[in-house]
Formats: structure tokens, C-alpha cells, sequence
């Protein structure tokens, strides 16, 4: 019976004994559940013992306190149909918990992570973020977000937040990336622009992870591309470069690993994902905008009320084309999810299109399901045609 397993019991012993200092279960069984990973942390209410439960749904959480017993049993249900992965952290040691495929559970004891740290049981705690504020990072200060003192700048504290935001999300893709090897990692930023986002990405690789990467952005705006050049080496970024070029105009002169483009308009953000996918990107990184392509090929008579007004006309083109996108993704073999970005200045679109090449995704049944969904609304995007082409 599973309050016997051994999770129960370690879970059990470690509850009564209060020495929870923290838990997050991630790597989803499944995308039946709308939240990413859940997370959950001690704290005291009304001097009682309790624990807050974060469900993340990409920027947003939602929150609910639970007692031992209820966060016990919580843990038990999610680590059996839920998530394949579970870390739980206590002063003695640090347990992860991995589920096969078969739902076969193993335990593993690592050398505690936070050895001599005390239960935290505030209620309110600063979001700690990757980059944090009071530290003065040279490339923040160079692009006006923080001053010299490392004080972030009211007007650029959203920002501030979407560069923090995007930093979680390359956190999350690393397990998807080859180890430190022979070469550096290389990432191409298509549509760059003042490359905020391609700066901080540069930063976290070589300063905090220590990696060796090459990283090029493409920009059509050659103005741009000097001023992002001049503080590259500003910065000593060595190995970040700029290039005014075309995304349908550039070649790589060797492999890809990760191919980014945030605000690519309307088609561009089609050549981009079909560039990623000739080179066999391992991570695809797209936030989209200006979908105008398919909004044009909807006929009004497939669904009368929906598409009676423009406004709701426009936002079911824009929805049709990502799912197009995404589900065209799988049928060359990756994992993808869809997520909400915090919006960036030069649109108000706030979804992120995050692809994994994934040996195990099954891309006949894709594209099965991508025809019968295009058929169905009567559209053809140019993704579509540009991979047909490659193929």
C-alpha cells in the first residue's frame, strides 16, 4: 500500500521531526495539468506550523497553506501521477525522488545543499531572482536598467523582471543541453534588437555557469547592431556578436544548439523555427508577434459568431498560428510547450513557444493531428510550406 512506500515514510519522519526546509517537484508525466512544477516551503500561521504550497503556472502562482498531513498526502498524489521528479530538502540531507516511466519509484540521498540553515517561517519573502538587485551588473548599468549602486530604475523595473524571467527559462532548458565538451555552446538570437534578453543570456552562461559559448544576434537595423557591438566589447563579452542580416539570409558555419527569436513579426518568426529545425537546434526559444498571415486565410462561414468581430478575429488567428507552429514542432521531433512571457515592450503578445528535440516525441501522430487541425480551419502557415520545402 503506498502509506507504506518508502516516500510515505521518509516523508512521514521528516514532517513529524519539522525538518522540511523546502520541496519542488517538477519534470510533468503528462500535460493534463496546467502548472509547471510545484514547490512548497514551511511557514507559521497563527503559531502553528504550516506549509505554503506554490503551483507555478509559468509567471504566475498560486498559493495555499496546508498542514503537514494535507501536504504529506499532497506530495504522495503527485509523485504518483503527476511528476517524474521530486527534491526535498532538509538540514540532514537532500532526497530526490525520480519516477520511470513504468511509475517504478527510486530514492536517492545527496549531501545536504543547505546544511546549517534554519526553517525560514516568514510569510513574505523577497522573490529571489537570478539577477538580484543590489548588485551592480555592468551590463545593466550599460543598458540603463540599474544605476551604478545597483539600484534597479523605476521605469525599468518590468524590465528588470522580464530579463529574470527569461533567465528561468534557460535554467530550465539546460538539462536539455549537451555537457561542457570540446566545443562551446552555440546559440544564434534571431531579431535581437537592443538585445537586453541576448546580453543577460551571454552573462548567465559564461559569468554564472561558466560555460564557453558563441552567441550571434541578427538585427536588421545596422544602427542597432553597432551600438550592440560597441558594448559588447565595452563589456569584454568576447565571444557575443552582431550582425545586421536577414533571418532568411543567414548560414551558421557550424552547428546550432539553441536558436532564439522574441519578437520575430508575422512570418519571421516561421523562418526562424524552420531555420532551427534544418540545423537541429536542441532548444527553440520563440516568442511571437503580428500573426497577419493566417488571419487573412480564415473564412468567416467556418465559425460565424467567432469570427463576426475583428478584434476576436485577430486573437483566434494569432492562437490558430501558434498552435500551428507548435504542433508543426512535433511533427519534426520536438517537445514543445507553450507558456505565458511576461509581454515585451514591442508587443503586447506574451506566449512562449519552448521546444525540446526529443527523441521520444511521436511526430507521425503529430502531424495526424496537425492536418486534421488545419483542414479543420481551412489555414496553411508558412512554417508549414517552409518545412514540406526542407523536407
Amino acid at each position: 500500500m503506498r502509506e507504506d512506500s518508502q516516500l510515505a515514510v521518509l516523508l512521514g519522519r521528516i514532517l513529524e521531526e519539522e525538518n522540511l526546509l523546502g520541496c519542488t517537484l517538477s519534470k510533468l508525466r503528462s500535460k493534463q495539468t496546467q502548472y509547471e512544477k510545484v514547490s512548497l516551503r514551511p511557514l507559521e500561521l497563527k503559531g502553528e506550523l504550516a506549509y505554503q504550497v506554490t503551483y507555478h503556472y509559468g509567471q504566475k502562482e498560486l498559493h495555499e497553506n496546508l498542514s503537514a498531513e494535507q501536504v504529506e498526502e499532497l506530495v504522495l498524489d503527485l509523485m504518483n501521477g503527476v511528476f517524474r521528479q521530486g527534491h526535498i530538502f532538509t538540514p540532514e540531507a537532500d532526497w530526490q525522488v525520480l519516477v520511470s516511466k513504468k511509475g517504478a519509484m527510486k530514492i536517492l540521498q545527496h549531501e545536504p545543499s543547505r546544511k546549517g540553515q534554519d526553517v525560514d517561517l516568514a510569510h513574505n519573502r523577497t522573490k529571489q531572482y537570478l539577477l538580484r538587485e543590489g548588485t551592480a551588473y555592468p551590463f545593466l548599468v550599460e543598458l540603463g536598467v540599474m544605476n551604478e549602486a545597483g539600484r534597479v530604475l523605476k521605469k525599468r523595473y518590468h524590465k528588470f523582471r522580464q530579463l529574470n524571467k527569461y533567465l528561468e527559462v534557460v535554467e530550465d532548458c539546460m538539462p536539455y543541453l549537451p555537457d561542457q565538451g570540446d566545443r562551446p555552446l552555440r546559440i544564434v538570437d534571431f531579431g535581437s534588437g537592443k538585445a537586453y534578453l541576448t546580453f543577460a543570456l551571454y552573462y548567465y552562461l559564461v559569468e554564472h555557469l561558466k560555460r564557453d559559448v558563441q552567441i550571434i544576434g541578427l538585427d536588421l537595423k545596422e544602427d542597432v547592431v553597432a551600438f550592440c557591438n560597441e558594448m559588447a566589447l565595452r563589456l569584454g563579452f568576447e565571444h557575443l556578436r552582431f550582425y545586421a542580416e536577414d533571418i532568411r539570409d543567414f548560414k551558421a558555419d557550424d552547428r546550432v544548439d539553441v536558436v532564439v527569436s522574441l519578437h520575430a513579426c508575422d512570418v519571421a518568426t516561421d523562418y526562424a523555427l524552420a531555420q532551427a529545425v534544418q540545423w537541429g537546434a536542441q532548444v527553440i526559444l520563440a516568442v511571437p508577434c503580428c500573426q497577419h498571415e493566417v488571419l487573412g486565410q480564415l473564412e468567416q462561414t467556418k465559425e460565424p459568431v467567432l469570427l463576426e468581430h475583428g478584434i476576436l478575429k485577430e486573437r483566434v488567428a494569432a492562437l490558430l498560428t501558434d498552435a500551428a507552429r507548435g504542433k508543426l514542432l512535433e511533427t519534426q521531433g520536438y517537445l514543445v510547450r507553450v507558456m505565458e512571457f511576461i509581454d515585451l515592450e514591442h508587443t503586447p503578445k506574451n506566449l512562449l513557444i519552448r521546444a525540446f528535440l526529443d527523441p521520444k516525441t511521436n511526430k507521425r501522430q503529430a502531424l495526424e493531428e496537425y492536418r486534421s487541425f488545419a483542414t479543420s480551419w481551412g489555414i496553411k502557415p508558412t512554417l508549414e510550406a517552409l518545412l514540406t520545402k526542407e523536407g
